[in-house]
């Protein structure tokens, strides 16, 4: 059967991009797909198209590629891996990562989906095709775990069947890079992004935080570069396709503008000061202890508030366990002063009397700062 030159140049391209792999398997690493992709385009020349966005969702579009380019390259996913990385920790440190090698990942994995559903529609259950299915199979492994991570720290979204998103009262959570909260939201109050606590009222970010924060939203901006152009590719994969990941661009988009925004406004002057609270019955009684148990925990403490009226007794059956006094520490910084929740302890020791005083649990509330 005669070969058209366009069939034998695109085979060239796929025999000068094997050939390529094979003399240098270290551009199946995470750092060299850049630089594979730019030899298979100078060898094949052939390229991906350019990400275009659409519509309502920016980057909502991704152009068709040939199978000749595509099967040359490496594929990044496999087995819960992300080239070679666990999926959960590369999607963490995705921050560290520079935006071309970013870019060179997701337009691989996505025109590398969209080829493979063109081999999946033929139906032919050939060995290509069980390759196909497995490979997009492995990049939805990576969009899920994605998924989490967002939906985790993006609440109170309504996304609805066609993908429309209602985030009017939304709320994002910060999280460090490990993930693990640092006690607070960004959400909009008065047309104004800003930081409050998990009971929604306004905090103040000390520098350590402002760094979480920063982070935090730089990795909803990394997010967001690596689902451009998603929803398109998705939309055609029918049986699959799921409206929480087309609008995964979306929802980062949303997070990063919020935090972002509510950091250039976590300045000294926008300090949302609460009035002094007030002492309880026990706090004069109580306060040279509580004070002592105070700086000795932290020497940081210049003053303690018992707000109790009275103590709250633990009890187990008819026997008291401990009792408890509930109040404030109070620090002094370049800000002003700053109330942080605190509880103190007497373990009961029998014959109707407890023991000397000693520091208890931390409270559910943020710091925060008072007039």
């Amino acid at each position: 059967m005669k070969k058209t030159a366009k069939t034998l140049f695109c085979q060239l391209g796929l025999v000068l991009a094997m050939t390529l792999l094979a003399a240098q398997p270290a551009y199946a690493q995470f750092g060299g797909l850049k630089g594979l992709a730019k030899k298979v385009k100078e060898s094949a020349k052939q390229s991906v198209g350019n990400l275009a966005g659409n519509g309502g969702d920016v980057g909502n579009a991704v152009s068709a590629a040939t199978a000749g380019n595509l099967g040359a390259a490496p594929w990044p996913m496999s087995g819960g891996q992300y080239n070679g990385k666990d999926t959960r920790a590369f999607l963490y440190d995705i921050a560290n990562v520079s935006d071309e090698e970013i870019t060179a990942l997701r337009d691989q994995n996505l025109s590398r989906y969209k080829n493979n559903l063109s081999i999946l529609a033929r139906q032919d259950y050939s060995e290509a095709s069980n390759v196909a299915r497995q490979e997009n199979e492995n990049f939805l492994r990576l969009l899920y775990e994605l998924r989490t991570i967002v939906s985790s720290n993006v609440l109170n979204v309504q996304v609805s069947s066609q993908g429309a998103i209602n985030g009017s009262n939304a709320r994002y959570l910060i999280t460090s890079e490990k993930g693990g909260g640092i006690g607070c939201y960004a959400m909009e109050k008065n047309g104004q992004f800003t930081f409050v606590t998990l009971k929604d009222d306004g905090t103040f970010l000390n520098a350590e935080e402002m760094a979480a924060a920063t982070s935090a939203a730089a990795r909803m901006r990394k997010y967001q570069q690596l689902t451009y152009g998603l929803r398109t590719v998705l939309q055609e994969d029918k049986s699959n396709y799921d409206v929480n990941l087309g609008v995964m661009y979306n929802l980062c988009s949303m997070y990063a503008n919020a935090v972002e925004k509510a950091c250039e406004y976590n300045k000294p002057e926008n300090i949302e000061r609460k009035p002094r609270p007030s002492a309880g019955a026990l706090h004069a009684s109580m306060k040279a202890q509580a004070l002592a148990v105070a700086k000795a925990d932290d020497p940081e403490v210049v003053d303690v508030i018992i707000t109790s009226g009275q103590w709250d007794v633990k009890m187990r059956g008819p026997v008291p366990v401990n009792r408890n006094i509930y109040g404030y520490y109070i620090y002094k910084d370049e800000y002003g002063l700053q109330c942080c929740s605190r509880m103190w302890t007497e373990d009961y020791i029998g014959n109707g009397k407890y023991g000397s005083l000693r520091k208890g649990g931390v409270g559910v509330g943020s710091p925060f700062y008072i007039k």
